[in-house]
């Protein structure tokens, strides 16, 4: 008699491991112009359903929806195609698959981009920073190439490589940062300048550049110092000297100090020329010695006389006061707190 052996029951994968995907290690060969154009093409056709299955499962973004050109749509793929699109499992495949095609045209060109980067190695950048914008660049142009464009996406990214590291240099050769445009402004101010002294033989005046690059002459001034190369507080003034740059800077906590020091003693020189009546007057308006300031009213309850007759007497001790400052030989302004 045969011994049925139970049969083991097959244990149910989880939906979640298929949705997983496998993390790939792309290879940095070259493609050929077929294949390259391959993978074009089917990366625009992956982009093209992405953007269909993100308006169709949401339609609040057909409002939004971008027109079939490469960048527009790129840029409507990274702002939506969020966590809470990936929930979709339609958009995750396809997104999936649109990371995985970018991703593969990027290894393909990395070269390019390093090969790039190592023309900028001079500048203030490191080569680990110089090749990060170089990626940056190629992404970039990853999303902007158009497969009907007919040209290879080397000759297209290179230029958004370069274009991209350029930006980063110059960002990083001014203490203030600009803008893009600020830059692009700098580097035709720096071709016109160029060009005058080349021709001219002589170092061209602010209002030949402006002349020239079409800018008013306070911005091309505002843009040159922004620019101005940064001065070390350390610095020496002199060779032949160790006299610094912070010797020389006025010290305006000490100023303010002094000028303070200044008016107290020529208002105390000059307080003494007034009447008993006066000084106590002016202390009490002014609060001369710290016990805060009175109202005419007030002093005048205090020292029993009329609101007008304070009001008089603080006119002619303010008199006095300018007269004597006058005849000593002092600046009014040494009087005003």
């Amino acid at each position: 008699m045969a011994i049925k052996t139970p049969r083991r029951k097959r244990k149910p994968v989880a939906e979640e491991q298929s949705d997983v995907t496998p993390t790939t290690i792309f290879s940095s060969d070259l493609l050929t112009p077929e294949e390259e154009k391959g993978l074009l093409a089917n990366f625009w056709e992956v982009k093209t359903e992405l953007v269909k299955v993100l308006v169709r499962h949401f339609p609040r973004l057909r409002q939004h929806k971008p027109a079939l050109e490469p960048w527009p749509m790129a840029q409507f793929i990274r702002e939506h195609a969020n966590d809470d699109a990936r929930a979709v499992p339609a958009i995750r495949r396809v997104q999936d698959r649109y990371v995985h095609l970018k991703h593969r045209l990027a290894s393909a060109n990395i070269r390019l981009a390093a090969h790039v980067a190592k023309r900028f190695r001079h500048h203030a950048l490191s080569y680990a920073d110089l090749l990060q914008e170089a990626v940056c660049g190629l992404m970039q142009a990853i999303d902007r190439f158009d497969v009907s464009h007919g040209t290879r996406l080397a000759t297209y990214a290179t230029w958004w490589i370069r274009q991209t590291l350029q930006i980063a240099v110059a960002r990083q050769s001014h203490l203030v940062s600009l803008s893009p445009h600020h830059l692009q402004e700098l580097g035709l101010l720096q071709q016109e300048s160029e060009a005058l002294a080349h021709g001219g033989k002589h170092l061209p005046t602010p209002q030949e550049l402006a002349a020239r690059t079409g800018s008013s002459l306070e911005h091309l001034t505002h843009l040159q110092t922004a620019t101005r190369t940064p001065v070390s507080l350390n610095a020496v003034l002199d060779d032949d000297s160790d006299f610094k740059l912070t010797e020389a800077m006025p010290d305006n906590d000490s100023t303010i100090l002094r000028q303070n020091s200044e008016r107290q003693e020529a208002l105390h020189f000059l307080m003494e020329n007034l009447r008993p009546r006066e000084r106590k007057v002016l202390d009490l308006r002014f609060g001369l010695t710290g016990n805060g300031t009175h109202s005419l009213r007030q002093i005048g309850h205090l020292l029993r006389i009329s609101k007008e007759r304070v009001r008089q007497i603080q006119n002619r001790a303010l008199e006095k006061l300018r007269s004597s400052a006058e005849r000593v030989g002092w600046e009014p302004s040494l009087l005003l707190g």
